[in-house]
C-alpha cells in the first residue's frame, strides 16, 4: 500500500490521530486533578503554600488554553508523522510540569510545600520557558488562530520572565511579581484568541 487511505469506514485518519492526542491530553489533565486531590487527602500532613497552589491553577489554565488552541492544527497532523509527533511535545511538557508541581505528598508524615516549591523553581520555570519556546515554534509550523504576533510577543515575554526568575531564584518577592505578571499575561493571551 503506497498511500494511507483518508477514510476507513467513515473514520478519518485525522480523527484517528486526534483521538490519541485527546487521550494524552486527558491523562495529563487527570494528573492535575489527581494532584489537587492528593493535596486535599493529605491536608493534615501537608503544609500548603499559596503561591504553589496559584501556580498549579496557572499551569492547568495554560494547559486548557493549549488544548483550545490545538483545534486549527488537527488537519495538519495528518500530513506526515513529524507534524503528528511534534504535536505531542506540548503535552509531554505539561506532563513534566504536573510531575514537578505535584510530588507524592503521602511519602512523608509532614510535607512542607513551600520548601519543596522553592527547591524546584528552576525546573518549573525551565519547563515553562521550554513550553513557551515550543508554542512560538508551533505558530510557524502549524496554522494558528487569533493575533499570532501579539501571542508570540506575550510568549517571548514569558520566556524572558522565566529566564529572569531562574537567574534570581533566591529573591522570593520576584516570584510573587512573576506570578501576578503570569496571570495578567495569560488573561491577555486568552483575550487575543478568537472566541
Amino acid at each position: 500500500m503506497d498511500q494511507m487511505p483518508e477514510v476507513i469506514k467513515q473514520f478519518s485518519h485525522v480523527e484517528y490521530l486526534t483521538v490519541f492526542n485527546a487521550i494524552l491530553f486527558g491523562y495529563v489533565g487527570a494528573e492535575y486533578f489527581s494532584g489537587w486531590a492528593s493535596m486535599l487527602r493529605n491536608r493534615n500532613s501537608v503544609k500548603h503554600y499559596w503561591q504553589h497552589i496559584l501556580w498549579t491553577i496557572f499551569a492547568f489554565t495554560l494547559y486548557i488554553q493549549n488544548w483550545y488552541g490545538v483545534w486549527p492544527r488537527t488537519t495538519v497532523i495528518n500530513e506526515n508523522v513529524y507534524y503528528f509527533l511534534f504535536s505531542l511535545t506540548p503535552i509531554l511538557v505539561f506532563h513534566f510540569i504536573s510531575v514537578i508541581l505535584f510530588p507524592d505528598f503521602s511519602k512523608e508524615e509532614s510535607f512542607d510545600v513551600k520548601k519543596y516549591y522553592y527547591g524546584n523553581l528552576r525546573w518549573l520555570y525551565g519547563l515553562f520557558a521550554g513550553y513557551f519556546i515550543l508554542t512560538i515554534i508551533n505558530s510557524f509550523v502549524y496554522p494558528d488562530m487569533g493575533d499570532v504576533l501579539v501571542q508570540n510577543l506575550i510568549r517571548l515575554g514569558a520566556v524572558a520572565l522565566c529566564v529572569t526568575a531562574i537567574i534570581f531564584e533566591k529573591k522570593k518577592y520576584i516570584h510573587l511579581i512573576f506570578l501576578i505578571i503570569g496571570y495578567i499575561a495569560l488573561f491577555l493571551f486568552l483575550r487575543a484568541l478568537p472566541s
